[in-house]
């Protein structure tokens, strides 16, 4: 097991991917909220060509940046087109999922923020949503 808290480097080209949210979706964790007593969770995401994750919501926020590939966010019903560079801020509860809609894997590092006293969309103006 890798300890995060002593860690400055992490070489995740050597670490296995392992089974995402579904079929066709990948993660490698780079830092683990557990092992690192921390209130964030960065992880790489690999999506093949063609995949859909399911539609889902967390109770807490996320943030997404594109290494590599095209697609699409969907948050809440709306499109957002993805490409290298492209950010996704998912908020509390907000309704999700991505879309491969290239010929290579869609790359994106993941973090989640755990354990926020704050709630983001309120921070941000919008509506509160419930989290179902």
């Amino acid at each position: 097991m890798v300890d995060f808290t002593q860690l400055q480097f992490v070489d995740t080209v050597h670490h296995e991917w392992k089974k995402g949210i579904s079929p066709g979706i990948f993660q490698k964790l780079i830092w683990s909220r557990k092992e690192s007593n921390s209130h964030a969770q960065v992880m790489l995401v690999k999506m093949e060509s063609g995949v859909t994750s399911p539609a889902h919501r967390h109770p807490h926020p996320q943030l997404f940046y594109v290494i590599s590939g095209i697609g699409q966010a969907r948050l809440d019903g709306k499109i957002y087109e993805l490409s290298p560079r492209s950010t996704v801020r998912v908020l509390n509860g907000e309704l999700h999922d991505f879309v491969n809609s290239g010929s290579e894997e869609l790359v994106m590092i993941e973090v989640q923020f755990f354990d926020i006293k704050i709630d983001l969309r309120k921070a941000f103006g919008l509506d509160p949503k419930p989290v179902a």
